[in-house]
């Protein structure tokens, strides 16, 4: 059983945070990515590549991998070499699944690989927070009218209090608007 260490394929260090996988991978995929680079080994690079970052970027998978990285650099490869159980299993699952789609993803053109839905995620997770600051902007807005109707005392409470809403909720709406035409 061959040990590839992931974090050297995407050259970041082993207390990367998501966004740094993240962003190594959307790197070094531009940069090796068949229909971009022509040298003969980048569609192999491509696929270690996809490869890591796919074990990398889900906790169990990482977490094995982890596992099995630290048992391979304590020198326990016959450990190493005769691991049979489920965890195990369940890692080369993921591997040769990231393996396949690694291979799809390499013979689309980079355009296409663009519009795929690895690359599509993150603008659906951005379009996602940005309807959800324009609603809280809403939110704002009837806030304050509500504070305004029902304050009885207090009137400058209220018209304070409404401006506020206004203002930020206002602000927030039209930060997610303009974010939205993009």
């Amino acid at each position: 059983m061959e040990f590839i260490d992931y974090y050297k394929v995407l050259n970041i260090s082993e207390n990367a945070t998501l966004e740094e996988i993240k962003k190594a991978f959307r790197e070094l995929a531009k940069e090796y990515h068949p229909d971009k680079n022509k040298s003969i080994d980048a569609s192999k690079k491509f696929r270690d590549v996809f490869e890591a970052y796919e074990i990398l970027k889900d906790k169990i998978t990482k977490d094995i991998f982890e596992e099995r990285r630290r048992k391979f650099y304590n020198r326990q490869s016959a450990e190493f070499k005769n691991e049979k159980y489920t965890k195990s299993e369940t890692y080369e699952h993921v591997k040769k699944e990231a393996n396949k789609r690694a291979e799809y993803f390499s013979r689309m053109t980079f355009d296409d690989f663009l519009q795929s839905s690895v690359c599509m995620l993150k603008k659906t997770t951005t379009k996602f927070a940005i309807i959800l600051m324009f609603l809280f902007g809403l939110f704002m807005i009837f806030f304050g009218l509500f504070a305004l109707v029902n304050t009885n005392n207090n009137e400058s409470f209220g018209i304070l209090t409404m401006l506020f809403c206004f203002a930020f909720g206002g602000t927030l709406i039209y930060i997610a608007q303009n974010d939205l035409k993009k």
